[in-house]
């Protein structure tokens, strides 16, 4: 079972990753949405691994998480924001979608700066 910290340097690795890309020029787009789903993702297992929910395996596990978790059930928007970086980064992995340079930018600044600053704001 990984700990916050541990969550913490995942999800930060991640974003260095998807960061590193220039978005003008890749032709990687998937897999910098994909980069940003799963930075956002070890910053929520970061939230749950202070509440003891350390053990999160299966790809549903972290939706019914967010029915179980208190402080997650109350911030709405997060779960939102989640599911929308999931649900993209999905499309992108197995359905093939192509993503502009402004849809990536606005999963990067919108709803993974909404999650990261709200894992931010508790963990620290």
């Amino acid at each position: 079972m990984a700990t916050k910290q541990q969550h913490l340097k995942k999800a930060q690795h991640n974003e260095r990753f998807f960061n590193h890309f220039d978005l003008d020029k890749t032709p990687f787009l998937d897999w910098v949405v994909t980069g940003i789903f799963y930075s956002a993702l070890h910053y929520i297992r970061a939230i749950a691994s202070m509440h003891n929910f350390e053990n999160i395996a299966s790809y549903g596990e972290i939706d019914n998480l967010f029915n179980r978790l208190s402080i997650l059930k109350l911030n709405p928007t997060i779960y939102d924001d989640y599911r929308q970086l999931k649900d993209d980064s999905r499309d992108a992995r197995y359905e093939m979608v192509e993503f502009t340079k402004a849809e990536v930018q606005d999963l990067r600044d919108q709803e993974f700066v909404q999650i990261k600053s709200f894992a931010l704001s508790l963990i620290r």
